[in-house]
């Protein structure tokens, strides 16, 4: 384990260890800093020390010690200048204290029920059939390649867009970007200027004294442009009883775990953001590796046109009753591809020392569990750089001849754990369900040869760089094999 000294109440830098935290601060600059955490873990085992107080782990048991229910929860941690409340933006479910959160997700829970996802399935539906359409266009075309990063982020985006503020964006039908994307696309621009600035007080007052004017007003613009959007759907009398995010959180007011108008609009952005970019992300990921890989393509076609005679029949119960193998691929993707590769952070207790993982942790320690690290981790899964959807399938677990048999599958928690685990977890897996199940149903597929390698050679800055993933895309083959 890469672990120096941990002293109570001591944070004194030794040359050794400030020569580390610049060659970490030159790797996330670079986009690397996931991949080389991954690497230390791989050399030193599943605890590693970072930074002076920061700690990363890769274990099931950690994931519980950390982030799961049985003890007093563990606060966020969020670098100066990025706390919640910094720069005039209010907390939302994701930056709130405990108190708030809990108050958050009591109004929100509602917006994700099986009656809300009931209510919610003819809008996403209309948005997966423009999908549908807009690449039938591209295959009529006969033309050399398509951008499905681009096809999967207009499709999220634009149907969150709707469940939050009641319409759409308008990337689908108009093929262009949208705010929000573009709004992302500055952010992650950004990243390595924000990085810095957490880094080091003085850099901090240096770059913002550079760029804080930009920061400043490109963050301005984008809540003046929540703020519009969310108060036209609030004031829409047309659209209660719509079922949509804003009408149930919209239900809470006036009772104790009520939203404000500003925490309404505060957290229906955060849904639009969480709830659309992280989806797409999957999508990407899981079809590269189903096209990198021609048995798991085969199968999956199979079970997707074999189950269904019409993709009308495609829907949010009967993709998750009828495609075990498809779900499979996805939560494999999600391994491979998380759509958040990092580390979500934590502080320990101010003044007391706590166990994660079987080791005593100081107070005030910064502590999480890598997604990237843990799911690539041999210690958790066999052959873990490879794609394998078997390894999900209830034979895998059952038989003791499965060569992933000893998988350690509670170490994988893409949606998080306990009490701050992602509330809209449903609702994605019935996105990226029915989403997935129309392209395949519909659609043959085929890598680009530029893309080869295109998940194994990208860049994070929080979230992946995502560069073009280049398909070509045909109508379908009729003549579909079946499963064997």
């Amino acid at each position: 384990m890469l672990l120096f000294q941990l002293v109570e109440g001591s944070r004194l830098l030794s040359w050794q260890t400030a020569g580390i935290l610049f060659l970490l601060t030159i790797a996330q600059l670079q986009g690397q800093l996931d991949f080389q955490t991954r690497r230390f873990h791989q050399k030193y085992g599943s605890i590693v020390r970072i930074s002076p107080n920061e700690l990363t782990f890769t274990t099931a048991e950690a994931w519980k010690d950390i982030y799961g229910h049985g003890h007093a929860e563990y606060p966020k941690f969020f670098p100066e200048g990025f706390r919640p409340g910094d720069n005039g933006r209010k907390a939302d479910i994701i930056s709130s204290n405990a108190h708030d959160h809990f108050r958050f997700r009591r109004a929100m829970l509602p917006a994700f029920s099986d009656r809300a996802l009931a209510q919610q399935e003819p809008i996403i539906r209309e948005y997966v059939d423009l999908l549908i359409q807009k690449l039938g266009e591209v295959a009529a075309k006969d033309s050399s390649s398509t951008n499905m990063v681009k096809w999967y982020t207009y499709t999220t985006f634009d149907l969150i867009g709707d469940l939050a503020f009641g319409e759409s964006f308008d990337g689908l039908k108009s093929g262009k970007e949208n705010a929000w994307i573009s709004s992302i696309e500055k952010m992650m621009k950004l990243f390595p200027i924000l990085i810095l600035a957490t880094s080091s007080r003085i850099l901090a007052k240096l770059l913002l004294y550079l760029a804080g004017d930009k920061i400043k007003n490109s963050q301005a613009n984008h809540l003046r442009m929540v703020e519009g959007l969310a108060t036209k759907r609030m004031q829409n009398k047309d659209q209660e009883h719509r079922g949509d995010f804003m009408d149930f959180m919209m239900r809470s007011q006036g009772q104790e775990h009520g939203l404000s108008n500003g925490e309404l609009m505060a957290n229906s952005d955060t849904l639009i953001v969480a709830g659309s970019e992280t989806t797409a992300t999957l999508l990407c990921g899981v079809t590269y590796y189903l096209l990198s890989t021609p048995d798991a393509w085969d199968k999956c076609v199979a079970e997707v046109r074999n189950a269904f005679s019409r993709a009308e029949d495609i829907s949010f119960q009967s993709a998750s009753a009828q495609l075990p193998y498809m779900l499979a691929c996805l939560d494999e993707a999600l391994r491979l591809f998380p759509p958040v590769p990092s580390v979500l952070f934590r502080q320990t207790p101010q003044h007391q020392a706590v166990t994660i993982d079987g080791m005593v942790v100081p107070p005030n320690t910064c502590v999480g569990v890598h997604h990237m690290a843990a799911y690539h981790s041999p210690a958790n899964f066999h052959d873990p750089m490879t794609f394998h959807p078997e390894r999900w399938l209830p034979s895998a677990r059952e038989d003791e001849k499965s060569p992933f048999y000893n998988d350690k599958r509670e170490a994988h928690k893409p949606f998080s754990l306990g009490p701050r685990n992602c509330i809209g977890r449903n609702l994605a897996y019935h996105e990226m369900r029915i989403i997935l199940a129309n392209v395949l149903w519909h659609y043959d597929m085929k890598l680009d040869s530029t893309c080869e390698g295109w998940a194994e050679t990208q860049k994070t800055f929080a979230l992946w760089e995502k560069p073009p993933l280049l398909v070509h895309i045909a109508a379908r083959n009729k003549k579909t094999p079946r499963l064997s």
